[in-house]
């Protein structure tokens, strides 16, 4: 392992080694192989179809038709060849021992995020094994969060102004405090205790300046969110980049620094500046600049800490807007694909994140090719069907089952593509950060929002439109075709229009209906937790002992096979991680429910009287334990943070 003092950093960045051997016989080892022969065949087969499109397939009636599609076609090839780059080198790094001693502050930022929602976040913090400093960066300049810090007896630091948003809030911080090493922690990502434990031991190398961890969810409903609890299976959003694309990523140290949570060198940021302040996107800005200077930013697939995904679209889309924007930002001030500093290995992978955002345009153009194509009757290229199959056949077929492999499954292959679709235009959007020179940072929405009224996904509601008008009148063409050229042409764009239809109203229907209406996120399903109830029942006196379900700091509910009256006051007696709590309650509502075709009640429970303490107590287990055993069922995560690592 290096052990240079880091004062020179003018060449090359040096590769990480954190002398953990790789075993070639390993399971991953061996998918990955296999994965790699199936990528050559199917880049053999591209350039084969492609040869072949550009040679003999021109619509001479309607050219710019047919260099459009093309043109399309080969943007879509060029991303799925970027990503086989990307994940060509995979490295996961094991848990390195502990560095002792070492001087920690953790950085928690918040500007108008719930209290409440900040408490769980600060209870978590400050009981974090490894000696450190807590401090909450209150940007919003509250009292209660003052309040907050002194009854966790953290350090508070506010500012009166807001200069530079979340990075001028981070490095105000940095003129406040002396630790060694500084922990990012967003408002509502509550870390586990092995936090920093689990980090520290990758700065035995003078060369790492961040160790990034992967970003988890705990709200396994959330909009980014898919999950069937009754299968035990789940998909988000966010799984491929943190479980497949940031290790991948890692092999030429080009790992983005993503905020929260990761552990950052304080010299290496001082070096710099502290963190870069010209973007909307500090966190990955400031990652770069550190690689520019040679130093190593380690990714560790480890779910260290775990936050709040946004809920609805638009929570969604703002949180998408920013980071497009900020890449583009970035993309401009930093020059990473052509600039000095960078590998050539690194300015590819630069290059590869930032094509991502460009590829909505692409994207749109093929979900309109088919609507086009059916309501003029004009193709974008001319083939014999057998042959068309044949070439297009090979290419599809390889091409989707290695990027299916790579992202879990063909199941989780179209849950991604239909969250392509829908934040389609939200990528377009931010290619305008290219040419944006003023900040605009905005914080995605934490607590209570309505769901989006159309016009926000107006794109996708007009595809929904004029593909169900294009199917309508494309079965009319097929009718009356008068070739077989004809008859296939429109076979191909009827399918096509109809694939991009369903998945597009899916994920539609689902922005337009999704909504939270909760301040703070219900653990669900049966939980490891006794309650007695002790309340007044038809007139005497009842005691039941059950289990609390959909649990949380403020409340939890009991499934039994009758209804308590809403308003009926109760005594609940619990015990949480070895520890007893009693408190007081009242019933809130009732509803019913079937469980092993028998019909129960859910009984709605809220706490009105509970010592802080025993909240505290609450949200420790469902962080520290529940949300373990629930992110379980995140099938790519899991297997991702189960590889064998290599060097």
């Amino acid at each position: 392992m290096s052990t240079d003092n880091g004062k020179t950093r003018n060449g090359p960045p040096k590769p990480f080694d954190p002398s953990l051997p790789r075993r070639d016989s390993s399971w991953w080892g061996v998918r990955l192989a296999l994965l790699r022969v199936v990528i050559i065949i199917a880049i053999f087969f591209s350039i084969r179809y492609f040869y072949w499109r550009a040679t003999e397939t021109q619509n001479y009636a309607a050219l710019w038709f047919f260099y459009l599609f093309l043109v399309a076609e080969i943007v879509n090839f060029f991303e799925v060849v970027l990503f086989y780059f990307i994940i060509w080198r995979t490295r996961h790094y094991a848990e390195l021992p502990p560095l002792e001693g070492k001087s920690v502050d953790v950085f928690i930022t918040t500007f108008n995020e719930p209290v409440e929602l900040l408490r769980e976040t600060v209870v978590c913090a400050v009981s974090i094994r490894y000696p450190h400093k807590t401090h909450l960066l209150d940007d919003g300049n509250r009292p209660e969060v003052r309040e907050l810090a002194r009854e966790f007896d953290c350090g508070y630091i506010a500012r009166t102004e807001r200069t530079n948003a979340k990075a001028g809030n981070l490095n105000n911080a940095l003129k406040h405090t002396d630790g060694e090493f500084i922990v990012t922690l967003d408002a509502d990502h509550v870390p586990s205790p092995e936090l920093i434990d689990s980090m520290i031991g990758f700065f035995a190398s003078a060369n790492v300046a961040i160790v990034q961890a992967t970003q988890d969810f705990y709200n396994l409903d959330s909009f980014q969110h898919l999950t069937d609890w009754r299968t035990k299976f789940a998909w988000q959003q966010q799984e491929l980049f943190f479980g497949v694309i940031q290790p991948g990523r890692a092999g030429y140290n080009a790992v983005y620094y993503c905020g929260s949570p990761a552990m950052l060198r304080r010299k290496a940021l001082e070096e710099i500046g502290g963190f870069a302040t010209e973007t909307i996107t500090e966190d990955v800005h400031t990652g770069l600049r550190l690689q520019k200077r040679g130093y190593e930013v380690v990714y560790f697939n480890r779910t260290l800490a775990r936050g709040l995904a946004p809920q609805t679209f638009s929570s969604f889309a703002t949180q998408w807007q920013r980071w497009g924007v900020g890449a583009m930002q970035v993309l401009r001030l930093e020059n990473p694909v052509f600039g000095r500093g960078l590998t050539l290995g690194q300015r590819l992978a630069y290059f590869c994140g930032f094509y991502f955002f460009w590829t909505g345009y692409q994207r749109m153009i093929y979900v309109l090719t088919p609507i086009f194509a059916l309501l003029t009757g004009i193709f974008p290229l001319v083939a014999e069907p057998i042959e068309y199959l044949y070439y297009f056949g090979f290419y599809f077929l390889l091409n989707s089952l290695a990027s299916a492999s790579l992202q879990g499954g063909l199941r989780d292959f179209l849950f991604s593509e239909e969250f392509n679709l829908l934040k389609m235009h939200v990528m377009m959007k931010s290619l305008g950060g290219f040419f944006r020179r003023k900040r605009d940072f905005k914080v995605t929405p934490k607590a209570r929002h309505g769901a989006p009224v159309w016009t926000e996904i107006w794109p996708q509601v007009a595809i929904i439109v004029g593909s169900v008008l294009a199917i309508f009148i494309g079965w009319q063409r097929l009718l009356t075709a008068r070739s077989d050229f004809d008859f296939w042409a429109l076979v191909v764009n009827l399918f096509w229009a109809s694939f991009f239809l369903i998945t597009t109203a899916s994920v539609a229907w689902r922005a337009l209906t999704r909504k939270e209406l909760r301040m703070s996120y219900r653990f669900p399903s049966q939980l490891d937790v006794p309650v007695t109830l002790s309340f007044d029942f038809k007139g005497g006196a009842k005691t039941d002992k059950l289990f609390a379900r959909n649990l949380n700091r403020f409340g939890f509910s009991v499934t039994c096979d009758y209804a308590i009256p809403p308003g009926t006051k109760l005594e609940a007696d619990m015990v949480v991680m070895g520890k007893p709590i009693k408190a007081r309650a009242v019933v809130m509502r009732n509803q019913e429910v079937e469980f092993q075709k028998k019909k129960l009640v859910a009984n709605g429970i809220r706490f009105d009287k509970i010592d802080a303490v025993d909240q505290d107590q609450i949200s420790k287990y469902l962080f520290w334990e529940v949300a373990p055993r629930h992110n379980n069922i995140l099938r790519l995560t899991k297997l991702t943070q189960t590889q064998e690592p290599n060097a």
